[in-house]
């Protein structure tokens, strides 16, 4: 692991930083261009074109590394947004049905649930969580010929499960149903090859492993699934004569009126972005992503973070926890039970080590800039602290 990135981190300075799941620390380079902008805006006046290029900049660098072209990238202000705005742009069958999994972060499974209510979909099928993971038997039963959308999280947000998307993929698919995968807990940290994995659409946000703000998510839309897109409302962003794709072409912005009698939507992910996003989030996500390709190698995950949370399982293990964890297929996410878990974690916070608690758990996450040494300290500081809130 090189000692630069961790340079570069400041938060390793005070705390074992564990809690990538909840929120990813800060590089240094993040927080300066977030000043830059904001001083150049209270000097000098908004650096809009700044910001325009930052969000390009993005998809360009979010394209390095999934294997997505910049065309097929959207931009949204959070994965929700971006989900949701997929989902309503959908041709659906009447009588189709969405199938989601259990393991999925709630908001998947709320944005399907709505679409049934309004109508838009007859039925919710639940593959549901058989202990940390689930069971491609499970899809296979509950994928049919009605199927529209497969919804399922890259990684479980809990367990840190890792699905097999390709053969999830290959099961929908064969039914002639696209899938759709959230997968914030993996870009950045995982290795990522949106074709290798066969998904239709594959969604990231910018403030856990990608080590950014708040406000920035960056979505992946096959070719072919992005042309039958048909979004069901369109703002200014989102016309072929944007004045972002006037600033990219080097044509002054408003030289020229954008006409209101022609809406062509743009021909790329650009359709699917309605108004102005949030252009200091994507300035912060572009030096973030600068910083994660420059130091995590393609498989940095497989040689160093991977080995971190066996580390962490086999010293959780050793003394004594039950693992929510499923052995052989997790990702940088290590969740053991624990009957107090949001008590722990406050109290490793004090003791130097963050973590987080969730309901009857306590989450572990380590990134590509932990070391060995790191998890030895946690698994130590848990070992003492446990003890002593049991008196």
């Amino acid at each position: 692991m090189s000692s630069k990135a961790r340079e570069e981190i400041p938060i390793l300075k005070k705390y074992i930083y564990l809690n990538n799941a909840s929120a990813g620390p800060l590089p240094s380079r993040v927080v300066t261009s977030v000043v830059k902008f904001a001083e150049e805006w209270a000097s000098e006046g908004e650096p809009w074109e700044e910001g325009i290029r930052a969000i390009y900049d993005c998809k360009r660098l979010f394209s390095q590394l999934t294997g997505a072209r910049p065309e097929e990238v959207s931009a949204f202000p959070g994965v929700s947004y971006g989900i949701a705005l997929v989902l309503s742009s959908l041709r659906l069958k009447p009588g189709s049905n969405v199938v989601v999994s259990s393991m999925n972060f709630p908001t998947s499974i709320a944005i399907a649930r709505s679409m049934a209510r309004r109508g838009l979909v007859k039925e919710v099928r639940v593959v549901e969580d058989r202990g940390g993971f689930t069971d491609l038997r499970d899809y296979e039963k509950f994928i049919d010929d009605n199927t529209a959308v497969v919804l399922v999280d890259y990684v479980g947000w809990l367990s840190g499960y890792v699905e097999d998307l390709r053969e999830v993929s290959r099961i929908a698919h064969e039914h002639g149903a696209i899938l759709v995968s959230d997968a914030f807990h993996a870009v950045g940290v995982l290795p990522v090859d949106v074709r290798a994995l066969g998904v239709d659409v594959l969604v990231t946000g910018s403030y856990k492993w990608l080590m950014s703000l708040h406000g920035a998510a960056l979505a992946y839309v096959r070719e072919e699934v992005l042309e039958s897109l048909n979004p069901p409302y369109a703002g200014w962003m989102a016309l072929e004569d944007s004045i972002p794709r006037r600033i990219l072409r080097g044509e002054p912005e408003f030289l020229r009126p954008i006409d209101p009698l022609r809406t062509e939507l743009a021909g790329d992910g650009g359709k699917l972005e309605w108004g102005t996003l949030p252009l200091v989030a994507f300035v912060a996500l572009r030096r973030a992503l600068e910083f994660i390709l420059e130091y995590r190698a393609p498989d940095l995950f497989e040689t160093h973070t991977r080995k971190l949370a066996e580390r962490i399982i086999e010293g959780l293990e050793s003394l004594g926890y039950e693992l929510y964890t499923a052995r052989g297929r997790h990702a940088a996410i290590v969740s053991f039970k624990h009957r107090s878990p949001i008590q722990l974690a406050e109290h490793l916070s004090r003791a130097g080590v963050v973590v987080s608690g969730r309901p009857g758990l306590v989450r572990v996450s380590p990134h590509f800039y932990n070391t060995h040494e790191d998890v030895d300290n946690f698994l130590e500081t848990l070992r003492r602290v446990d003890r002593e809130l049991r008196g």
